[in-house]
């Protein structure tokens, strides 16, 4: 979950419910702050959260993990890094029976997002444009010898190599550490929604969902700048997040 607080002179956000947490403990964020998430319908003050027995009491509250709102920590659990309420202390630890795996992601935005694309683009970009002076030169010998034929030939395996190199660098980088070369420069990895590892299938199916973010004029890759948990088109439509390591 994202959290938004009113600054001094203007928002600031999306930060991840640890951040927000850290606010809270060091005094930025106090009882007046208004603070909004994407369970809210409108900025509410953070001491308004936490129901009249957290306003002004002076006693430490967390955000509950759940359901995102706060309460004294005398009344929650704790797990790891992670506080849970009352009321949803049945379904956290319903949760934990079943092996639900329970993680705070802070999901990536769509800037660092696109940094990451530039950097993947320069690098197959070159590589490819390699393979292809290397067919094309091939080509053009073959169209001056006795077989012309050839030249079409190499052309064509040019071409299929490009496009089987660029799905192969996101299906294998992806599948095997769940970054592309330029997520590791961003410190980013594509993750499920509960923080584990992408199998090769999914990265290998993200690679086309990406497409179809590409043809609807980029617009899914701008939908991450929108949603709640940053995902674009093709994390939809494969169940993928992106997160900060």
């Amino acid at each position: 979950m994202q959290w938004y607080y009113e600054g001094s002179q203007k928002s600031v956000g999306p930060i991840s419910e640890e951040e927000f947490q850290s606010l809270i403990d060091n005094g930025t964020i106090t009882n007046s702050t208004l603070v909004w998430n994407s369970t809210m319908t409108d900025w509410k003050k953070y001491g308004e959260l936490n129901g009249p027995s957290a306003e002004n009491t002076g006693r430490s509250t967390s955000i509950c993990a759940e359901c995102g709102r706060g309460f004294l920590r005398e009344d929650m659990i704790k797990y790891g890094d992670s506080w849970v309420c009352a009321q949803c202390k049945p379904v956290f630890i319903q949760k934990l029976k079943e092996g639900v795996t329970v993680k705070q992601l802070n999901y990536a935005g769509f800037w660092i997002r696109f940094g990451a694309s530039i950097i993947d683009s320069i690098i197959t970009t070159v590589v490819n444009l390699l393979i292809s002076f290397g067919f094309g030169l091939m080509a053009a010998v073959a169209s001056s010898s006795s077989d012309p034929s050839n030249a079409a030939i190499y052309s064509v395996i040019g071409t299929l190599l490009s496009l089987c190199i660029t799905i192969g660098y996101e299906t294998f980088f992806i599948g095997k550490w769940g970054a592309t070369i330029g997520k590791m420069a961003c410190g980013l990895k594509v993750v499920t929604p509960e923080g584990d590892k992408i199998t090769y299938l999914r990265a290998f199916a993200r690679y086309f969902a990406k497409i179809v973010s590409s043809l609807i004029l980029l617009i899914g890759f701008i939908m991450a700048a929108f949603d709640d948990e940053k995902r674009a088109l093709h994390d939809r439509i494969c169940d993928t997040r992106v997160v900060r390591k």
